[in-house]
């Protein structure tokens, strides 16, 4: 479901995740993505922008739920051993 707000909505679903400064970065590219389209003139160069955002978004989503099953990992590792 979070990928979803990374397509759609990309800074929401950082924020989601709690990476409260890729979610600036990101809500920078999002604005710039929607001005560039809205003027029409750049308009292949916003949907360039948005796909960068879109990609970053899903990298950070992906990033961070396999920085939780790794700790999850460990802690089971560690509760195992004592």
């Amino acid at each position: 479901m979070i990928y979803l707000a990374a397509i759609f909505v990309s800074p929401l679903a950082l924020l989601l995740c709690g990476k409260w400064f890729q979610a600036i970065l990101n809500l920078v590219l999002y604005n710039v993505a929607i001005v560039l389209v809205v003027t029409m003139v750049f308009s292949w160069a916003g949907v360039i922008v948005w796909a960068v955002g879109v990609l970053h978004a899903v990298l950070v989503v992906h990033n961070h739920k396999a920085e939780r099953r790794n700790q999850a990992l460990i802690d089971a590792v560690k509760g195992q051993s004592t």
